[in-house]
């Protein structure tokens, strides 16, 4: 896989048209989600005084993203000119709410928290369907969504961090109301870029949205669900084995600068592999960037060292990335050219599922045996997985033009 000869430059993205007057906004509306975790928390904390209700409440909101492909869905309809706004402001009242009015009902900062969650606009999605409209007629496509993983990888690395300094310096509910305007910044700055106000109503989809008309009912795309629902539950279960085992030998701190190798590794990894030229097919990709996580997670199985477990899982991390970059392109590639923002919206609706069912698993695992025992079982579910996905390659690299 050599270093690309042609294009070696992620300038080359950043200088198609419009491309950094779509992105730049696309990151701003990002931000504020890498924010609102902590700020959500703590504010719904603060005013109801009890952390029962700050979780219910982060739960709530996280619970809604469960939506994240109809609200895709009406973006491939309606266009994101006409739907982000619309569904930027219906996410940024509730949450405006909680920051300015302050109500002290535990129930109804929880109401409040999930309507938020319930609009929250897919601005991951969206962007990535806007770098394909960027990228159209070039060979940029898989750069630009190496680029646009990688950063947003590096906001929610960074995200907690501000969201402290901010907790400390500000207060909760002023940290909420800077995640509100960034999230309307970003969000209408997206809808007036060029990319959003082009839309072809022939080929918008007919009908109403339905599970089985959408991009989904593709084999290749369930496949590349599948996959990455595992692959989410894998990495989830490692990350709370990885903070029981710090916490039983005294040294809980020490799961954090793992999770930030981890992260940084994932950066790393993804910028490189933006820039690498690779004529394996999607499913062999696919394959060896599981196997790549399996194994690092089988690793750390065998040892309670923290230091051979942070190598083993930062080495691991390079892989994290690039698997979403491709990912997302073979999503891309699988939907009808209607159903783009949808289809990668499914890569995402997996990620957040999977990292759910994981962490749930991992907590049974830790409080009844030994936290090794689940490193191993996040491994053999990625390695399974890996055999599905080489068992199941045609769908994958056959084309929908093709099938």
């Amino acid at each position: 896989m050599p270093i690309d000869s042609e294009i070696t430059r992620y300038r080359d993205v950043l200088a198609l048209p419009a491309a950094l007057r779509t992105f730049i906004p696309a990151l701003v509306g990002r931000s504020a989600y890498a924010l609102l975790p902590l700020s959500l928390l703590f504010a719904v904390h603060d005013l109801a005084g009890s952390f029962t209700a700050a979780g219910t409440a982060l739960a709530g909101y996280g619970f809604a993203g469960i939506l994240l492909p109809v609200k895709a869905g009406l973006i491939d309809r309606h266009s994101q000119a006409r739907t982000l706004p619309v569904l930027a402001v219906c996410a940024a009242v509730p949450m405006a709410v909680i920051a300015v009015v302050s109500p002290a009902n535990a129930a109804l900062l929880v109401v409040l928290a999930t309507s938020a969650g319930i609009a929250a606009p897919p601005l991951g999605p969206a962007m990535r369907s806007s770098w394909r409209s960027l990228t159209r007629g070039t060979p940029l496509k898989r750069r630009a969504y190496a680029l646009d993983s990688t950063c947003e990888e590096t906001l929610y690395l960074g995200g907690p961090l501000v969201a402290g300094v901010l907790l400390v310096v500000w207060s909760p509910r002023a940290a909420l109301l800077l995640v509100v305007v960034l999230l309307l910044l970003g969000a209408l700055g997206m809808a007036t870029a060029p990319p959003a106000r082009c839309r072809v109503h022939e080929t918008s989809p007919a009908g109403p949205w339905t599970l089985s008309r959408g991009p989904i009912g593709a084999p290749g795309l369930r496949l590349v669900v599948a996959a990455i629902l595992v692959t989410a539950l894998g990495l989830s279960m490692t990350y709370t084995c990885l903070a029981a085992t710090a916490s039983g030998q005294g040294r809980p701190a020490v799961a954090g600068f793992v999770e930030a190798a981890i992260g940084l590794g994932s950066v790393v990894g993804g910028l490189v592999w933006g820039r690498l030229e690779i004529a394996a097919s999607r499913s062999t990709q696919l394959a060896r960037l599981i196997a790549f996580l399996g194994v690092g997670m089988a690793f750390a199985s065998m040892t309670t060292s923290l230091i051979v477990i942070g190598i083993s899982l930062a080495i691991a991390g390079l892989a994290i990335a690039p698997l979403f970059v491709v990912s997302y392109v073979a999503a891309d590639d699988l939907a009808p050219e209607n159903q783009g923002t949808e289809a990668g919206s499914w890569v995402n609706t997996a990620n957040n599922l999977g990292s759910a069912l994981g962490a749930s698993a991992a907590g049974l695992i830790v409080d009844n045996a030994r936290a090794q025992w689940g490193f191993l079982a996040g491994a053999v579910a990625l390695l399974l997985t890996v055999a599905v996905v080489r068992l199941s390659r045609k769908s994958l690299d056959t084309t929908p033009a093709a099938q």
